[in-house]
């Protein structure tokens, strides 16, 4: 016998006497539901590296409040023109909406659940490839789904308190302007308050304290190398860079590089010590006064009158790779000169944020100051070489207008894991000739300017400028633009490093490529950010060293090989 409804009960009493499971289950978006599950779904694919499960729970945790508030925002942004506008609308009854709420959400469980295990699956073929060992499935998923709903939980606390902030301010703005108006000014004001503070309060005072403790770091002598004894190095016995101000990588480039000794070896003429100047931060207050001081350096060591010239801008924190230098040094029977100014004491990531016009300003001032004096030796001057590696190939860019400015003003180039900011590299994938990829782009004959992915790519090649960029550098191929638009490097054939299972999806292709980039140095060398040996290829294309063959050339790569970053 069904008990009677009273008459007298009101839409109150109906909603207290619906069970506690279905009020709940009308609470959130159900669009927000579906974006959150398929946004969970996309985070787990595989890209261009493998993920640890830490990684991957921080990744699913933004991914699933990113995409809850996205549908939450369609939601209310169509349920506040339906009333502004009046349109039609027949809801559900309450059983059929509880009985769409339910499927609605229990299809997008399954739907992540389905895409984590085919995830797991995608993902063993860039395992296998790096060699890479992945963590326990109690951790793959346990620990992945648990720290993505802490993080998820943060977001949404976070979302919540900036919408009471905006109710507030609303309401407030209702005392004088119509609540549409209202609601929309206050939108404005919360978003740029809110920007305003985290660049102002958090972002720089945060980048101001990093800087400040590297620098510190950085003339912290504790644990460093002793001077070196050559009169032909920055802090030997002639400079007049003190060994404090070198900084740590300053100090670390000092103190490398082959020996006279070394360079015998194999060497196929008369040898003589190269000649390193590196001038720290530290050393002088701007630009222009750290790359005069450079200059005086070289002048000092009679670096100008060497065979060639090597101008290196390197990464944010000064640090040079080795193996961009001495492949020249051993080229040419160590009759060379390499010099560079430090232009920020910050990790790359942080410099690009706060100090990458520093990188090109730099690099700019150097080497135009370099020209300048070559310009007063005529012919008679030594061969001009430009490289950077990341950040500093960003940097190396700016001093040249064109990819035709760099061939006409310098005699050589390497440019190894160019970022998509880098200008010469955006201009070679302008102008390339149809039918070329985008992650080796053909420009003109192909010869002049050449890109590689390996090494073996370079083989029986000649350059004038070569560029190192990996299929898997996320590094390279991080880009704003993989937001909203699928790059052209995921639309053609992909490289043979890349995952065959990778795929583009708004936003999440773009926060998964952003992740790789943290990781994009704890592979083994040739792979992600990490080039090993192939430096060495790109030189020996560019220069064409007499008296050097291939078998000259693997023995010089067996004794490049086990110098350490």
């Amino acid at each position: 016998m069904t008990r009677p409804t009273s008459p007298d009960r009101g839409p109150a009493d109906a909603a207290r006497a619906e069970p506690r499971w279905s009020r709940a289950l009308r609470r959130p978006s159900l669009l927000g539901v579906v974006l959150a599950a398929w946004f969970v779904g996309q985070s787990m694919a595989p890209s261009l590296l493998a993920r640890t499960w830490f990684f991957q729970g921080v990744l699913t945790g933004i991914s699933l409040a990113l995409g809850y508030a996205v549908g939450l925002g369609l939601t209310r942004l169509l349920t506040w023109l339906r009333v502004r506008f009046d349109w039609p609308w027949h809801p559900f009854d309450p059983a059929r909406d509880r009985q769409v709420r339910v499927a609605v959400v229990a299809l997008s469980i399954a739907y992540a659940t389905w895409a984590a295990f085919d995830a797991l699956a995608a993902h063993r073929w860039t395992w296998e490839r790096l060699g890479y060992e992945r963590s326990s499935y109690w951790l793959v998923f346990g620990g992945t789904l648990l720290l993505a709903a802490v993080v998820a939980l943060v977001l949404f606390a976070v979302g919540r308190l900036l919408t009471l902030l905006w109710r507030l301010t609303t309401r407030v703005g209702t005392w004088l302007l119509p609540a549409w108006i209202a609601a929309g000014l206050a939108l404005v004001l919360v978003g740029w308050v809110v920007l305003a503070s985290l660049n102002n309060l958090v972002l720089q005072r945060t980048l101001d304290g990093f800087n400040a403790a590297f620098a510190l770091g950085d003339r912290d002598l504790g644990g460093a190398p002793e001077p070196p004894t050559s009169r032909l190095r920055s802090g030997g016995p002639d400079s007049e860079v003190q060994w404090d101000e070198a900084g740590r990588e300053g100090r670390r480039f000092l103190t490398r590089g082959p020996t006279t000794a070394d360079l015998e070896e194999l060497a196929t003429g008369e040898v003589v010590e190269p000649v390193r100047v590196f001038v720290g931060r530290a050393s002088a207050d701007t630009v222009e006064e750290r790359v005069d001081l450079a200059v005086e350096e070289m002048e000092r060591f009679g670096g100008f009158e060497r065979e060639a010239l090597l101008v290196v801008i390197p990464t944010g924190t000064g640090w040079i790779n080795e193996q961009l230098v001495q492949p020249l040094e051993y080229f040419h029977d160590g009759d060379v000169a390499t010099v560079t100014v430090q232009y920020s004491h910050l990790p790359s990531p942080l410099a690009f944020l706060s100090e990458s016009a520093a990188a090109g300003d730099t690099a700019v001032a150097l080497v135009e100051a370099v020209e300048a004096r070559l310009a007063a030796l005529g012919d008679d001057r030594p061969r001009l070489y430009v490289a950077g590696e990341s950040l500093g190939s960003f940097g190396g860019s700016q001093v040249f207008d064109s990819l035709a400015d760099s061939r006409e003003r310098v005699d050589g180039a390497v440019w190894v894991g160019p970022p998509e900011t880098m200008r010469l590299r955006r201009e070679a994938e302008r102008v390339r000739e149809p039918g070329s990829r985008q992650v080796a782009p053909v420009v003109g004959d192909g010869e002049s300017y050449v890109f590689a992915n390996r090494a073996a790519d370079l083989e029986g090649r000649t350059a004038h400028t070569v560029f190192l960029q990996h299929g898997d550098d996320p590094i390279v191929w991080w880009d704003w633009d993989t937001l909203a638009d699928e790059p052209d490097w995921l639309e053609e054939p992909l490289d043979p490093a890349v995952n065959p299972a990778i795929e583009w999806a708004p936003v999440t292709t773009f926060l998964q490529l952003a992740v790789d980039m943290a990781v994009s140095n704890d592979f083994d060398e040739d792979h992600g950010h990490k080039y090993g040996t192939q430096p060495l290829d790109a030189w020996y294309a560019v220069v064409q060293p007499p008296g050097w063959d291939r078998a000259r050339v693997d023995q010089l790569r067996e004794r490049l090989a086990p110098i350490d970053r």
